[in-house]
């Protein structure tokens, strides 16, 4: 759009709105939308004309209608004359027909830093920061990238994808879903400690984000991630973000601050957004001294590559402490007949220790020829431990399995809503026929 031909009416704009929106950023679609509405309720100009004094003036300029665009993931811009690039939910990577200039880039990072109180500027040529809807942006100066400034917006969703909607988009499967549901909730007594890892836009926080639905009510809940991701539904829960130096001060927080923090702070569950440094030494240390339910990702391909990275350097976690950790799934993004998908490949339970080697069972493995994920092993030393703690055998929990399947299953089949699925789990925990009873109740229409 060529906002050149709308400068008279943009002025009309300006003098109509006065300092109305003088301090306003946005960058959601709903926002935006209703900036235009009240716009187009005072005055009387073109649609257009709206459009770019939205766009220029409290937003992002040209990557305005890729924020509002809801079938794309991440924005992205590799330098100054070139082509923006964008990625789709259904296509994949996409080359778009939007060209900014460098002068425009630098005006757009530095509008996202000051909103997210950081510096960018040539001695301070990296942000990690994030938009007023949650979206994750990223940012770079030529300082550091010759070609020019380059910026990396992974857009926020606002509705998280519940279990539910994972089993309907066939990133895992309802027997997966129970197991799952039985271990992070752990029978009122040890829930397990869980790590997912996959490479990057895998689908990893998403899927960390769903288990905490299983996570009871009760419970308090803390949340440690570098830019914040996780959007969890329980009230009882307080997200932690970790903070950059300012220039010229060391006062910078990082992840192992605020997880050494997290642990006077009386937490039920951690969930820890990407373990990468030493706040893996600090969570194992957390895992082994009685914090049961702790969650987080790591970048890795497998859980063998994963088990690798958390001995070496900088995580250094001792190979004593890694029995602690109690499953590891696996998650990857692939295309499959021209659609993207977001799968679970792999669930692996730590065995224990062998001499010098960490003994894993597969619990769950994808089969690629079949295209579905398959049980290889169920009742390994999860299921035998919680049956030792329950005074429950094999047999009764694999029945309990059963009929968190048959829950699980009918909410996915259904389209439950989040309310449902909450209020539905939450109460299973206390009387699970009143659960199937109200559960029924609010699909059977």
């Amino acid at each position: 759009m060529d906002c050149s031909k709308y400068v008279e009416e943009i002025e009309k704009i300006e003098a109509a709105v006065g300092e109305r929106y003088e301090d306003v950023f946005v960058s959601d679609r709903e926002g935006i939308l209703k900036i235009k509405d009240e716009i187009k309720g005072q005055i009387d100009v073109s649609e257009d004309a709206i459009n770019c004094f939205i766009y220029k003036k409290l937003s992002l300029g040209k990557l305005t209608p890729f924020l509002m665009d809801e079938n794309l993931e991440e924005v992205m811009i590799i330098g100054g004359g070139l082509p923006v690039y964008v990625y789709d939910k259904t296509t994949g990577m996409t080359e778009s027909e939007v060209l900014l200039e460098t002068g425009e880039i630098k005006d757009i990072i530095k509008k996202i830093a000051r909103y997210s109180g950081r510096i960018v500027d040539g001695s301070n040529p990296l942000l990690d920061g994030r938009l007023p809807d949650g979206s994750r942006a990223n940012a770079t100066f030529s300082e550091v990238t010759p070609r020019g400034p380059t910026l990396t917006i992974r857009k926020f969703e606002k509705e998280s994808f519940s279990i539910s909607d994972l089993i309907r988009y066939e990133t895992m499967t309802p027997t997966l879903a129970a197991f799952l549901w039985l271990v992070v909730e752990g029978l009122g007594t040890k829930p397990a400690n869980v790590l997912i890892l996959g490479g990057t836009a895998s689908g990893k926080t998403t899927t960390l984000n769903a288990l905490s639905h299983f996570i009871p009510a009760s419970d308090r809940i803390i949340s440690i991630e570098d830019i914040l991701e996780i959007n969890i539904g329980h009230k009882h829960w307080i997200p932690m973000e970790t903070r950059p130096p300012d220039p010229g001060k060391d006062n910078e927080v990082v992840m192992d601050d605020l997880l050494k923090n997290a642990l006077r702070m009386r937490p039920d569950r951690l969930i820890v957004g990407e373990v990468r440094s030493k706040e893996a030494l600090t969570l194992f240390t957390a895992m082994n001294t009685g914090h049961d339910g702790c969650m987080a990702t790591i970048h890795a391909n497998s859980a063998k590559e994963a088990l690798t990275r958390l001995q070496t350097h900088p995580m250094n976690v001792p190979e004593v402490m890694i029995p602690a950790l109690d499953l590891i799934i696996a998650q990857t993004r692939q295309v499959e007949e021209g659609k993207l998908v977001r799968r679970i490949v792999e669930v692996a339970e730590i065995g224990g220790r062998e001499g010098d080697t960490i003994l894993t069972n597969t619990l769950f493995k994808f089969d690629p020829g079949k295209k579905q994920l398959e049980v290889n092993l169920l009742n390994g030393r999860i299921i035998q431990e919680l049956s030792k703690l329950t005074n429950l055998t094999v047999k009764e929990i694999d029945a309990e399995l059963n009929k968190r399947e048959a829950i699980l299953d009918t909410m996915a089949k259904n389209r439950a809503d989040k309310d449902t699925l909450h209020k539905v789990i939450n109460l299973y925990y206390k009387n699970p026929e009143d659960a199937v009873e109200l559960l029924y109740e609010r699909v059977k229409d």
